[in-house]
């Protein structure tokens, strides 16, 4: 078994733990999000839809986890990272769940 790697990943009571903390945040502030927490393949692995949160934000809660992690490595604040976008627009089809 030399050739294999054991990966850490994110458990499930943690997500969930991230999610009711989101979601008590977001009570707090009186609005209703979707939150979503991917693994660290870009899966989802833990997700919340509160009362009054549009259906249309479900998909770009995820494709905006997904992109957390970029905005990191690049160093860069999303507003710099959304500039950077426009200037790469032929990048964007081929990575379509990458969102700003």
């Amino acid at each position: 078994m030399a050739n294999v790697v054991k990966k850490h990943s994110i458990s499930s009571e943690l997500a969930q733990k991230m999610v009711d903390a989101a979601v008590a945040k977001a009570r707090e502030l009186g609005v209703s999000e979707n939150v979503a927490i991917l693994d660290d393949g870009g899966n989802l692995k833990a997700f919340s839809r509160m009362d009054g949160a549009s259906m249309p934000t479900i998909e770009i809660a995820q494709k905006k986890a997904y992109t957390a992690p970029y905005t990191a490595l690049f160093g860069s604040p999303l507003r710099t990272f959304s500039t950077l976008s426009r200037a790469t627009r032929r990048f964007w089809p081929a990575s379509p769940r990458l969102r700003v």
